[in-house]
């Protein structure tokens, strides 16, 4: 323990001798560390960090068949429910959600609060207490009795002050009496952004028919059971049903057993292991370049090992004296690389659009710096200790009494430029491999922000409303409503045209129904499926969706007047391949009787570029008439300036209407990207940092070794080199460097870039124009690196060097 304490002190004298070198070592570290501490804080709060409930790794999510639509679906009937809970024996309880919308009237604004219905067992299932109160009871799953509320933890601080006297106080929602018995605990928030709960009730036309699937269902596994024996039961439950009821349940269908965590996480997992393994590159070339200044500065210890040799020092010694300052180079760089990963997960936090749509990232809006966290920045900070510290460490070898002249206590001189120059080579491949990642990412997102979405997002303003059914009964009151709101918004100054859809692009809420020409008989599950939503006339220019051919809706397509369609580019292809779509009938899914197609209109990504561009139905609203109302608004000049008389317009007809979701279709397209932002961002800043630390690399290896060829330039000088001869010489040593560090790092790219494909949109992963420019990028960068110690040798005056010869 002494000998290690006169190590530590040694070293510290040593470190602060050489003050630069120290900073320089540090502040690499800091970089590799902090960029690795604040990526692994995100991989944990999302994919590691225990979820809030109790045995989290139990729960799981089953999955129907929707033998309508003939894909998977995580909607299933509340008849499948019924008889999955009664003949399984491989849970412990199955709880039943699904999502619902409320308006919040009599405790301020009118609000719309972000609600699930929960079965009375859901709450149990998952294994959470609510703070204060009692959860739902299970006769309150009956109609009439199922007016009770749970409150979320921010709702009721937010709304009600966090008054402990709300229990068994009434609020109103839809303009109904519902009496709050709960508030859940402030890490409860299931689903995601849910505000309130109420009890699950079957809808009375589901409680006959088995394929109206609307439940989304929790299951807990009972202790001991694998989740392949609990889908082998339900496989044999699904083929039994399927026996039973073969009209709505497939013959060949199978459950799906979705485990929480991966239902939660699936979506983003491959971004964030591709951005975890992309930081560990920028730690690999933090420690190459950290390895390389400690050879360079072992290079001129050599005298002082060869005196401790000859005074008694054993080679173990010596190594231990080396690992002991790697190991204070690491922590010191590790201490200071926490502190910037701090920072940097703040950062990240901010990279996510703080609204709306469920871009399915959980836990983004805190990354906590937790033990875990803590323990893997100390962790890579004793391994990179080792791994920078153990090279030149190893290259000690202790020389003779007659080495002492000479200073040799190292490897010879070129085994240890051949070692330097391998690290420098391998930093240009690494950073070449990342660079190319950001710039695959760079023109993904280029392709995202410049794509044609198929309608104008530029002087729109959007806004959601959601008329409560309690309220508007009937087709003629929600109809009345929407016209009486477009009338006064089209009354304001600037609007040049408004109009209602009932499913937004790019908000994330989707409608699909199925569609086939009239008198084609085709099963239900092979028909064409399109996305639909029911509009007003005036919608497609509001939005600027071009119309190709017939005309837009009007005043005559009311109710009782025979129903008309408004389809796609691409649905009227698929439907009516080879003829013109005007004036055919075709038959839809919810529609009594043939619907006439009246327009054509161009195709809308609706779901934004990242996905294929969908086929579109439009129904006229007056006669498809739909809970959701988000209106759209042109306007000439700055469309949030009339943020405040559009709320207006729709509260001066019903004061009690909450208005949500109000922004411009810009900031909407804009959040629709955020996750190739994120990456793009993210994999940007790795590159650049891997880019820095390469050219550092080749800066140093090439100036150490213009400054040991001193006076060998000053003899070639003086014997009649011309500087652009010496420039030349050193620039071809910063070649040999570069051109293998690029070629391995193009070989890297080819091999690694295949696993970006699932983030790339619009170009391919081995794009030959961004390799090229990322080649051209790093050998420019390199190339520069090494001109700046070359143009140095020039410089040097022969008599001054072979004063020293």
């Amino acid at each position: 323990m002494r000998s290690l304490w006169r190590d530590i002190q040694f070293g510290v004298r040593m470190l602060r001798k050489d003050f630069a070198f120290s900073t320089i070592a540090i502040l690499t570290l800091a970089l590799g560390i902090g960029a690795n501490t604040s990526m692994f804080a995100l991989v944990n709060s999302v994919l590691l960090r225990p979820l809030p409930y109790k045995d989290s790794d139990r729960l799981v999510t089953v999955w129907s068949y929707n033998h309508a639509r003939g894909y998977d679906t995580d909607l299933v009937s509340p008849l499948d429910f019924r008889d999955w809970q009664s003949q399984n024996h491989v849970f412990e309880t199955m709880g039943a959600s699904t999502d619902v919308t409320y308006t919040l009237t009599g405790a301020g604004e009118p609000a719309l609060l972000i609600a699930y219905a929960f079965s009375a067992n859901y709450f149990r299932t998952l294994g959470v207490a609510p703070l204060i109160g009692r959860t739902f009871l299970t006769e309150e799953e009956l109609p009439g009795q199922n007016h009770v509320a749970v409150l979320s933890y921010s709702l009721w601080q937010n709304r009600f002050g966090g008054n402990r006297d709300i229990l068994s106080k009434s609020i109103t929602l839809d303009g109904e009496p519902y009496t709050v018995v709960g508030v859940m605990p402030a890490d409860f928030q299931y689903p995601d952004r849910t505000e309130l709960w109420t009890p699950y009730t079957v809808l009375p036309e589901a409680a006959t028919d088995r394929s109206y699937r609307y439940l989304r269902i929790m299951a807990r596994l009972r202790p001991g059971v694998s989740l392949q024996l609990a889908q082998s039961e339900m496989n044999a439950i699904a083929a039994r049903l399927a026996h039973e009821y073969p009209k709505t349940n497939k013959e060949d269908n199978a459950t799906n057993l979705i485990g929480l965590r991966q239902m939660i996480s699936g979506d983003i997992r491959p971004a964030l292991l591709v951005l975890f393994c992309a930081v560990g590159f920028v730690l690999l070339i933090a420690c190459a370049n950290v390895a390389n200044l400690l050879l360079g500065r072992a290079a001129n210890r050599q005298k002082e090992v060869a005196i401790r040799s000859a005074l008694g020092a054993d080679r173990w010694t010596l190594v231990r004296q080396f690992l002991t300052e790697s190991l204070l180079l690491g922590l010191a760089g590790g201490a200071l690389g926490l502190l910037l990963g701090s920072w940097c997960t703040g950062a990240l936090v901010h990279m996510f659009p703080p609204t709306i749509f469920n871009l399915n990232i959980p836990h983004v809006e805190k990354i906590p710096i937790d033990g875990w966290v803590l323990g893997f920045a100390l962790l890579i900070s004793l391994l990179t200790s080792i791994a920078f510290g153990l090279v030149p460490a190893l290259q000690l070898c202790p020389g003779s009494n007659d080495d002492l002249k000479s200073g040799r206590g190292l490897l010879p001189g070129s085994q240890n430029r051949r070692f330097r120059n391998a690290l420098v080579v391998a930093e240009i491949a690494l950073s070449l491999i990342l660079l190319t990642a950001a710039g695959l990412t760079l023109r993904t997102f280029a392709y995202l922000v410049k794509g044609d979405l198929g309608f104008s997002t530029d002087h729109v303003l959007t806004l959601r409303v959601l008329p409560p059914t309690s309220k508007y009964k009937t087709d003629a009151q929600q109809i009345a409503f929407s016209n009486q709101v477009l009338e006064r918004i089209q009354s304001l100054p600037g609007v040049t045209a408004a109009g209602t859809v009932t499913f937004l692009p790019l908000s994330g809420w989707e409608g699909r129904r199925s569609v086939a020409s009239t008198g084609q008989a085709l099963p239900e599950s092979q028909r064409p499926m399109a996305m639909w939503s029911s509009v007003t006339a005036d919608y497609f220019r509001a939005m600027g969706i071009p119309l190709l051919k017939g005309r837009a809706f009007t005043e005559q397509d009311h109710q009782g007047a025979p129903p008309v369609a408004i389809v796609s580019k691409s649905l009227a292809a698929r439907v009516l391949p080879g003829s013109d779509p005007i004036g055919q009938r075709i038959d839809v899914d919810g529609v009594q009787g043939a619907v006439e197609i009246v327009g054509v209109v161009g195709d809308v990504h609706q779901l934004g570029m990242t996905t294929d561009t969908p086929s579109e139905l439009y129904l006229s609203f007056s006669q498809s008439p739909a809970p959701i109302l988000c209106f759209a608004v042109r306007i000439a000049e700055d469309p949030s300036a009339i943020t405040q008389s559009l709320q207006r317009a729709v509260w001066n007809v019903d004061r009690d209407q909450a208005v949500s979701f109000v922004m411009t279709m810009d900031q909407l397209a804009s959040e629709s990207r955020a996750p190739q932002r994120m990456i793009m961002l993210i994999l940007s800043c790795f590159g650049g940092m891997a880019l820095l630390m390469a050219a550092i690399g080749v800066y140093g290896i090439i100036a150490n070794s213009v400054a040991r060829r001193t006076q060998e330039f000053g003899v070639r000088m003086a014997l009649g080199a011309r500087s652009v001869d010496v420039l030349s010489l050193v620039l071809k040593q910063g070649l040999g460097l570069i051109l293998p560090g690029v070629a391995l790092g193009l070989a890297g790219a080819f091999a690694l870039t295949r696993f970006l494909a699932s983030l790339l949109y619009g170009v391919r992963p081995l794009d030959p124009l961004t390799l090229a420019l990322v080649a051209a990028t790093m050998m420019m960068v390199a190339f520069l690196a090494s001109y700046i110690p070359a143009r140095r040798a020039t410089r040097v005056d022969p008599m001054a060097a072979l004063r020293y010869v």
